[in-house]
């Protein structure tokens, strides 16, 4: 018995070693599986905050693209301006200048005579002129004995024509042809941004 006895206490003793390295090994896989969670959970966080910064970066780059194609398309707008300001100054100075010739008398004669294919200048009608051509305006119209007034909007010359009766204006203005040429140079899509 006491053989039996010694056996049974290796047994148990063999036991408890056993139970203990496999509690110990348990202990240290839990362990290692919790350092192995905490780095994959830091790895996700790290991952997410990247991904976060990543995207802030995108962000910011597309802002200061899009900025700065704002201010590039800006300054090509205002060069643009400026040379269409330019040139039809230049224009406007040559309708200045063919207003002083010895030329515009003829071209209010033109006037008057489109104006008199489009409506009789025997009906009711107002011609309106710029102050500085009010005696030009009168020789052109002689012939049908109507009266120029002078209207303060008229700037580059031409006559314009109302007939009250029939609510018709006729502009044949330089003014209104400069400006209408210059909203039609404007408007063409290749001039646009």
């Amino acid at each position: 018995m006491a053989d039996n006895a010694k056996l049974e206490r290796l047994k148990q003793q063999i036991q408890a070693a056993a139970e203990a390295d496999a509690k110990r090994l348990i202990d240290d896989a839990q362990k290692q599986a919790a350092v192995m969670i905490d780095d994959d959970a830091e790895r996700k966080a790290g991952k997410a905050e990247m991904q976060t910064k990543i995207s802030r970066c995108r962000s910011d780059l597309s802002r200061q693209v899009a900025e700065s194609r704002y201010i590039a398309d800006r300054k090509v707008l205002m060069h643009r301006n400026s040379l269409v300001n330019g040139l039809f100054d230049d224009i406007k100075k040559e309708l200045e200048d063919f207003a002083a010739s010895d030329k515009y008398p003829e071209h209010l004669d033109k006037c008057v005579s489109i104006a008199n294919r489009t409506r009789s200048l025997s009906d009711p009608v107002f011609v309106y002129c710029r102050k500085a051509d009010l005696e030009l305006a009168e020789k052109a119209l002689g012939r049908f004995g109507i009266k120029p007034q002078a209207d303060r909007n008229i700037k580059l010359g031409g006559l314009m024509f109302k007939y009250p009766v029939k609510g018709i204006f006729l502009d044949l203005t330089l003014d209104s042809a400069f400006d209408s040429e210059r909203k039609a140079f404007s408007s063409r899509s290749e001039m646009q941004l």
